[in-house]
């Protein structure tokens, strides 16, 4: 497995680049499976929070027998508005909708839709930001999430590190793990 410190001299270099995406890779990854652009599980999810996904990494640390990972890396992105002048003429803005919204607002209007499920809709948890000055706050929550879960292997915790992934650069900017 590539070692952080490679990913992120990856991420330096593409940084340099446009970041206009090309295509949409949906890659399912699996250690026998030889990697496409980098060596690592990567799980996404709306909001890269990690509460929604624990068990799954639990369940990749437990079935490789601590043998796939030895870092946790969550990353929150930012927004960015781009112009798209040719052929469309048009502007789009790009954005975690989790900066937009609170949980309370998401469980309203699923309640609108299906008021006979209020019960299971006030059971869920989006972990959403509500702001994007929120950011930083939301990565040292999943970490001190994180930490706190006692089926999460001691290495990993002591491993785990926080980035901001600044969508108008291209960086990956570190979260400062307790300010």
């Amino acid at each position: 497995m590539a070692t952080w410190d490679v990913l992120l001299e990856r991420n330096r270099k593409y940084s340099e680049t446009s970041h206009v995406p090309e295509a949409l890779i949906n890659e399912f990854k699996d250690k026998d499976i030889p990697p496409f652009f980098i060596d690592a599980f990567i799980v996404r999810n709306a909001g890269g929070r990690l509460k929604s996904c624990i068990t799954d990494l639990i369940f990749i640390d437990a079935f490789t027998q601590g043998q796939a990972m030895k870092d946790i890396v969550i990353i929150h992105h930012t927004g960015k508005t781009l112009s798209l002048n040719k052929p469309l003429d048009l502007t789009v803005s790009l954005d975690c909708g989790f900066t937009h919204s609170t949980d309370e607002a998401m469980k309203d209007s699923l309640k609108e839709n299906s008021p006979h499920l209020a019960g299971r809709i006030d059971q869920l948890y989006f972990g959403t930001f509500g702001s994007s000055a929120k950011l930083e706050e939301s990565v040292r929550e999943d970490l001190d999430f994180l930490r706190s879960e006692p089926l999460v292997r001691q290495e990993i915790k002591d491993n785990a590190k926080g980035y901001i992934y600044d969508i108008q650069t291209g960086r990956l900017n570190p979260v400062v793990d307790k300010p």
